[in-house]
């Protein structure tokens, strides 16, 4: 995956060869399995080579964390990516969907992930006591932001931040939001906010 290296590289993300590995069994995994179950519309290694760039360009200006909480984990985007290259953080990903939700806990084994864990269940069912003080709450495209802001700001410690990939109609979604809280590229618009502030 010399490209995806390169590419991090030149965005001054720097990540130890094994990170590498790891995302290319992934990569591979998550292929294998979307001809089954269709987990994702990626359809190449080339097109999963940019979800997994996608979900680590934040680690370009987003602080450090140590706890993340990623909603409707799906076929792995951004959360898988980011918790084989932020060891030390641990991750709770949330899928419902039984499909998703199964292959999320087979690579998170492959890969020997014991910092990441998969909870079969929508937001709207996660017991407060099991998470909370959640340092990052990410999300990528699930939801109108401020109905998923509403949902989880409970899980959020009080100088937490919530990072949503999201698309160039996401002005629509938050028309009050400033230009200091998004992080454009391409057609991604990166919304990162702290909690206390919205």
């Amino acid at each position: 995956m010399i490209d995806l290296q390169t590419k991090l590289q030149q965005n001054k993300i720097n990540l130890p060869s094994s990170c590498f590995e790891q995302f290319s069994i992934f990569a591979q995994e998550l292929l294998r399995w979307t001809k089954i179950h269709n987990l994702t519309g990626a359809s190449s290694i080339e097109s999963v080579e940019e979800n997994i760039f996608d979900s680590l360009y934040p680690l370009k200006f987003i602080d450090d964390f140590t706890s993340c909480m990623d909603i409707g984990s799906g076929g792995g985007f951004p959360a898988v990516p980011l918790a084989i290259a932020k060891k030390n953080a641990h991750f709770i990903l949330i899928e419902p969907r039984a499909k998703r939700a199964s292959f999320l806990h087979n690579i998170a084994l492959e890969l020997g992930l014991s910092n990441m864990e998969v909870l079969p269940v929508s937001i709207q069912n996660v017991p407060i006591a099991d998470v909370n003080n959640i340092e990052l709450i990410t999300s990528r495209a699930l939801m109108d932001a401020k109905e998923l802001i509403a949902l989880s700001r409970k899980f959020l410690t009080s100088d937490g931040y919530f990072l949503f990939y999201k698309g160039s109609n996401f002005r629509q979604e938050m028309p009050s939001m400033s230009v200091e809280e998004c992080f454009v590229r391409e057609n991604r618009i990166y919304y990162y906010k702290c909690g206390r502030d919205l």
